[in-house]
């Protein structure tokens, strides 16, 4: 493109200067078509969303590990192991000897080999009929009538299998109600309407009072608590789904705010252990004996600044965050000195201290150093304990199910079936935990014989 000053242009006819800006309007044309080709990515093309070369926030920390994708050679194999007593034995015996002809009845045998194959028998539901009956007295002649067990209450009611089964496609596979409905129909052969659904999900939450407390309470017991929030929906309107969470146990709650009151109100200001977080005030401000900040949050954040601002801080920090990690896993392994690893703890607090001091250039690596400085007693606090993680990954994956409930069902009708919903998927997440068969203490739920107490 031919560049023109001042000088040049008033020296042009009239003609001129439109032949020149037909030239250059077409270069532009040209130059532009280039560009769009090069920013091509999965918004504005077929492109898949995997090839997106431009630096997001949420960019993810994994390296390339140069090894292809799938099993790796030498690992080892996973195979369903047989059985030791099948359900049922088929006999797979010859009848005659495939050389002569002779008939083999009746001579003994060996057994050769054994395949098993595992399958389901037909599903079919169980009506169990309750029928009262009165019997007269031959000696006073006074009649007497059998009383119903106290937990059937109405002529046609549904079994503890069936709620267990209906709160477990509700509440940990997200299934609406019109659907949960169609799949019992379908599968069972039962019909049951979206009211008996509704019923099944109120009992358990009423059956669960107790046990939703001592979740909490379990989990407060443990040595670190991870936290954590996210949106969501309530009869139309924004709502916040929270959680706190350990390997004891999961304990959420939907509230319509996310402000330290739902801390208060729910978590409480008696924790003396470590809270694991990311950088929300409502976290910041919980009392507990101890912070730790999440790092993959600073990381994905000093990711996008070196990304896009080229920030020598920023890598400065990134590095030195990673270093920490390595290092802590290092002065924690069985038979490293104790002396030793406080001062090498005390080496990368004097690190820290000389790192958020340092000058800062860019935008974002401005605005995490400032976060960073705020926050120093939060940054490196795992390093004192070997334990206590360095992330809020579980947090994250524990608070997932809201993200899945939001895209199936799109939210909830009323607070009291969002309050329901919490308290139903503390108890079934618990259970996961704490590796107890779900649909079994579901049904022991209703029973009163579920109990989370104790290690």
């Amino acid at each position: 493109m031919t560049v023109y000053t001042l000088q040049h242009l008033e020296q042009f006819t009239k003609a001129q200067l439109v032949a020149i800006i037909i030239e250059q309007t077409e270069i532009i044309g040209q130059l532009e078509v280039r560009i769009a080709a090069l920013e091509k990515n999965s918004g504005n093309s077929s492109k898949p969303p995997s090839t997106d070369l431009s630096p997001h926030h949420t960019h993810s920390l994994r390296e390339r590990s140069g090894k292809p994708s799938g099993g790796q050679y030498g690992h080892p194999g996973v195979t369903r192991t047989q059985v030791a007593n099948p359900d049922r034995v088929v006999l797979c015996r010859p009848t005659q000897c495939e050389k002569c002809g002779e008939n083999l009845d009746g001579e003994t045998g060996l057994i050769r080999r054994k395949r098993q194959e595992a399958d389901i028998p037909p599903i079919a539901i169980e009506v169990t009929e309750y029928q009262q009956e009165m019997v007269s007295c031959r000696r006073c002649g006074h009649t007497t009538t059998g009383a119903f067990p106290t937990s059937i209450t109405a002529p046609f009611q549904i079994g503890d299998n069936l709620k267990a089964t209906i709160i477990y496609l509700n509440v940990a596979h997200h299934i609406p109600f019109e659907r949960c409905t169609a799949l019992l129909d379908d599968l069972l052969s039962v019909r049951i309407g979206e009211g008996s659904v509704d019923t099944a999900l109120t009992d358990g939450s009423e059956h669960a009072q107790t046990l939703y407390r001592d979740i909490l309470e379990s989990i407060k017991q443990g040595a670190w608590v991870g936290g954590d929030e996210t949106g969501t929906h309530v009869n139309g309107e924004k709502s916040w789904q929270w959680v706190w969470q350990n390997e004891r146990g999961s304990y959420y709650a939907i509230e319509p705010c996310r402000g330290y009151r739902v801390v208060k109100e729910h978590f409480g200001e008696d924790y003396r252990g470590t809270l694991v977080s990311d950088c929300w005030s409502a976290q910041n401000n919980t009392k507990a004996g101890a912070h730790q900040h999440c790092h993959p949050h600073y990381l994905r954040d000093l990711q996008f600044s070196i990304e896009t601002e080229r920030s020598a801080w920023a890598y400065a920090a990134f590095r030195f965050l990673i270093a920490s990690e390595r290092a802590r896993a290092a002065i924690w392994a069985d038979g490293f000195d104790t002396t030793l690893r406080g001062k090498i703890v005390a080496r990368y607090e004097r690190e820290l201290e000389t790192l958020i001091g340092r000058p800062a250039t860019g935008n974002v690596a401005q605005r995490i150093q400032k976060r960073m400085r705020k926050h120093q007693e939060k940054i490196l606090y795992f390093m004192h304990d070997s334990d206590t993680p360095f992330h809020n990954n579980s947090s994250e994956r524990a608070i997932r199910n809201a993200k899945l409930h939001k895209k199936i069902s799109g939210g909830f009708r009323s607070e009291h079936g969002a309050r329901r919903h919490a308290i139903l998927l503390s108890v079934i997440e618990t259970c996961k935990k704490r590796k107890m068969d779900i649909l079994v203490s579901l049904r022991l739920l209703f029973q009163g014989k579920l109990s989370f107490q104790g290690p």
